[in-house]
């Protein structure tokens, strides 16, 4: 169930649905979720279908229910997530971006409840409030080798977001997948300073193809840009490609469904186990190899890419997951040439 900001209040009759009263092995799981977007933005889009698939996959022959609330700020965050606490009706708190402060001001006020925040400007907590990110160094990398291959000006890009630990992660990895095949290409990077903005994304991508490049990587969405400037481009989080199906030839994708499994795991050991919350101080993520990320299908594009192409990504991605290959984690600022 879908809840918009405005009228959340009115619409916890829905929480009806929920109960806290569990026997010894609960029939029954509860889960609120907050996002900070909504599904216009690639990464809650990914975080909400996660979601929903989990439901249907009934963990430990669970009944899950996920009613959320999205286009929540910081500075609102704690108000909601205090108002589906206080129900008494909910089991899990998931939260989809920089909410840790109103978390932690408020996980000790509910210690059988499980607390999730994620992403980047996060700090750790501990106890009974998880910390949980996505990385895509790795799909970033494959993305790259397509790039630094395609390539006719030597000019690749990236629009990104802010710069954080899960944006600067996957550019990272995409300028190293490029370089590892063509030493030379240089590195264009913007940042446009907001989590979902399409107007500045564009303005961003425009900048970009004036500069050379003629490869983007787009964290952002600015696809009808790509059509505009006839240029490849690479989504981000979801796939993408019916966006622009000429221009978008793949997408990194986030499996939200290996972090959602761990949390109700843990979830599921306090219940069953009497097992206490005990969450690390850093934040728990999966990588390529245990489902995390992965490329979207080429779609059409499977019929344009060179086959070498094609075959250089294929091996890569089957040395990740063999773990014969090793995509290093660089959490620093990605440069521009």
């Amino acid at each position: 169930m879908r809840l918009s900001l405005i009228p959340y209040r009115f619409l916890l009759v829905t929480l009806l649905l929920c109960s806290t009263a569990h026997a010894d092995e609960p029939k029954q799981l509860c889960i609120a979720g907050v996002a900070y977007d909504g599904v216009e933005s690639a990464w809650d889009k990914a975080y909400i279908d996660g979601m929903h698939a989990v439901v249907a996959e009934r963990p430990h022959g669970l009944n899950v229910t996920f009613n959320y609330t999205e286009h929540v700020t910081p500075d609102q965050a704690e108000q909601v997530i205090r108002d589906y606490t206080d129900t008494g009706k909910y089991d899990i708190i998931f939260t989809d971006s920089s909410y840790a402060d109103a978390i932690e001001r408020l996980h000790n006020d509910y210690p059988d409840l499980l607390f999730v925040f994620s992403g980047a400007g996060n700090h750790g907590v501990g106890g009974n409030a998880y910390s949980v990110t996505i990385h895509q160094h790795e799909s970033g990398y494959l993305m790259g080798l397509i790039a630094g291959q395609l390539t006719r000006s030597g000019v690749i890009g990236v629009v990104g977001t802010y710069p954080g630990d899960d944006t600067n992660d996957e550019i990272n990895g995409f300028f190293q997948g490029a370089r590892s095949l063509n030493p030379t290409v240089k590195r264009k990077v913007t940042f446009i300073q907001s989590w979902y903005d399409p107007q500045k994304s564009a303005a961003a991508t425009a900048a970009l193809v004036a500069a050379g490049a003629d490869y983007v990587l787009e964290l952002t969405p600015a696809f009808e840009a790509c059509q505009a400037a006839k240029i490849g481009c690479f989504g981000n989080y979801a796939d993408v490609n019916a966006l622009a199906p000429d221009n978008v030839i793949t997408s990194s994708l986030a499996d939200w469904r290996p972090l959602i499994h761990y949390i109700i795991d843990q979830w599921w050991a306090h219940q069953t186990a009497h097992q206490p919350y005990n969450a690390g101080m850093d934040a728990v993520w999966f990588g390529m190899d245990q489902g995390g990320t992965d490329l979207a299908p080429y779609h059409g594009w499977d019929a344009k890419l060179p086959e070498p192409v094609k075959t250089e990504v294929a091996a890569a991605r089957a040395k990740i997951l063999s773990g014969a290959l090793k995509i290093p984690l660089d959490l620093s600022i990605p440069p521009s040439d």
